[in-house]
């Protein structure tokens, strides 16, 4: 029996040219160019959700320490460097003063910021019996303007978490 080779009289080995490997290269290239904007919007988003969890958790820490202590805990809201604190106010004065048990202060990730803080002098004080000294909400927003809402129910000191939402500035 005569060989492949013999029959045809080429002699090739098999794989991939140059050319294949370079039409193969550039069309993931082009693959990866079409979906990478999607993928930064991803991730966008998600570190939008991990940082409005990550605010819901410290508030919802703040009324768990108010119960388990009977002292006032104090969550405090900084807009122009999107930091945010929880102290226990053991003098009731609403100032974290030295002696007084405070967590953070805790920074947003890089690209979101607050856009709106509902609550006066941007904090909310969560009494011993759980509820919170006001209702309000604090709004965060990434580069691509979307944005989640966290919500302070007064009466009961429940916090709540919005869906993403397109923000819009008033």
């Amino acid at each position: 029996m005569r060989s492949k080779t013999a029959i045809t009289g080429q002699n090739r080995q098999g794989g991939f040219s140059v050319i294949e490997l370079m039409v193969v290269v550039m069309i993931m290239a082009l693959i990866l160019a079409a979906t990478l904007p999607g993928v930064r919007r991803h991730t966008s988003s998600v570190t939008l959700v991990q940082a409005s969890e990550g605010v819901a958790g410290t508030l919802k820490l703040a009324r768990q320490r108010a119960v388990a202590t009977a002292l006032p805990v104090v969550v405090v809201f900084n807009e122009d460097d999107g930091t945010y604190l929880l102290f226990e106010d053991a003098d009731g004065d609403g100032v974290c003063d030295a002696g007084e048990t405070q967590a953070g202060p805790y920074n947003l990730p890089g690209g979101l910021s607050f856009a709106d803080i509902n609550f006066d002098e941007d904090d909310v004080v969560f009494s011993a019996t759980g509820s919170a000294d006001e209702s309000g909400d604090v709004v965060i927003v990434n580069s691509n303007n979307r944005a989640e809402r966290i919500i302070v129910n007064a009466p009961t000191g429940l916090i709540y978490v919005s869906d993403i939402f397109a923000y819009e500035e008033d």
